[in-house]
């Protein structure tokens, strides 16, 4: 404590403290009329009084910890919560993340600027889509808050991130969710040439609205070849895993997607040819060697081989584009988007919607330039 003299004849006692939030140095002070050792005494008391006000307004950080150290004890919890197929992917999503902020980073030391400007680097340095750059806003925003829980911080720095996304023409995106006939056929065309078994479950794909890795979970088990329905009540674990170690999982990406669909008779005929493909094992898509397909070898195949499936190279090309295909073809038929929904197992998605809107609108608009010709 210090005291100064003002002009006014009164004297100031003054006290530095330690902000635990921000690590500033910080001062309290109470005016006197004189400075004798009894006044003193009682400043002192009052500045002591005012201090520990001020500190009691905001929680002590209990300890200091890195943001790895802080993201490992989360992830141990995270891995607890939620399915295989969410927590490996978050995994790596993260790594990216870690290395940016720092391994020896102090959480108590990031704030929103930092965060901020790792996400616009991520948007238009890397040209990661605004999508997958909000979930990565998600996964920071899940640590932050199990920080909180843990005392580690009291304000979570996210909050305060607004991040600049790139400006997206929706037409444009919505078209390039799907397949037109003549790319679809193209595709198809090369890919049976030059890989069957992937021409058969593209195929399969798009004839069945199925998520890519409910289609390679299939076992062989699941297919009702009577009644020409398949149950869909898993998903390949092939994350981090050997090829022994492949199993079926015993959900679905949600709940909705636990589900029986009907199978036409050109899915019949693939399930047929597959068998004989490959009589062993128990999955119904497997390579030549009888292991499982993986997403990751279809995705790269289909990325490497764009060119010559006579794909426009700006168009995005992954396995989940036959889903949205059968979307789009159903809704070019009149299924209700309600029907739609069900088969593909959707409680409530936009992009549903949107492809659904889209379609029907092209529809709209074809009819009204037939209109013109009667």
């Amino acid at each position: 404590m210090w005291i100064e003299e003002l002009t006014s004849g009164k004297f100031k006692y003054v006290e530095r403290y330690e902000d635990p939030l921000t690590g500033k140095s910080k001062r309290v002070s109470v005016l006197k009329s004189n400075k004798t050792r009894q006044t003193q005494k009682e400043a002192m008391y009052i500045l002591n009084n005012k201090i520990a006000d001020k500190l009691s307004q905001g929680k002590f950080v209990t300890k200091e910890i890195t943001f790895f150290d802080l993201y490992e004890e989360w992830y141990t919890q995270y891995k607890q919560q939620v399915a295989e197929g969410t927590y490996l992917p978050t995994k790596n999503m993260l790594k990216a993340v870690i290395k940016d902020i720092g391994n020896e980073t102090l959480v108590s030391r990031i704030d929103h600027r930092l965060l901020s400007d790792i996400l616009d680097s991520y948007l238009y340095n890397k040209n990661l889509s605004n999508k997958y750059v909000s979930i990565i806003k998600t996964k920071i925003n899940l640590i932050m808050k199990y920080a909180i829980r843990k005392e580690y911080i009291v304000e979570n720095p996210i909050d305060k991130v607004e991040v600049n996304f790139k400006k997206e023409f929706k037409t444009a995106k919505i078209k390039d969710k799907y397949l037109e006939d003549a790319e679809y056929r193209s595709l198809i065309e090369f890919t049976m040439n030059h890989n069957e078994r992937y021409g058969l479950l593209f195929q399969w794909l798009y004839l069945t609205g199925m998520r890519p890795g409910e289609a390679i979970g299939l076992l062989k088990s699941d297919i009702n070849i009577e009644n020409a329905t398949a149950s869909i009540n898993g998903t390949l674990l092939y994350r981090e895993r050997s090829i022994k170690d492949m199993v079926k999982s015993d959900k679905t990406k949600t709940a909705a997607g636990m589900r029986k669909i009907d199978l036409s008779s050109k899915t019949m005929q693939i399930y047929h040819k597959l068998i004989n493909l490959n009589p062993k094992g128990d999955f119904l898509f497997q390579t030549s060697n009888n292991t499982p397909i993986v997403m990751t070898a279809i995705n790269t195949y289909l990325r490497q081989h764009k060119t010559e499936m006579g794909i426009d190279e700006t168009k995005p090309l992954s396995s989940h584009i036959f889903r949205h295909t059968h979307i789009s073809k159903l809704a070019e038929i009149g299924t209700p988007v309600y029907v739609i929904q069900d088969r593909v197992g959707h409680e409530d998605s936009k992009i549903t919607q949107q492809i659904y809107l889209h379609v029907t609108e092209g529809m709209r608009e074809k009819l009204q330039s037939d209109l013109e010709l009667l």
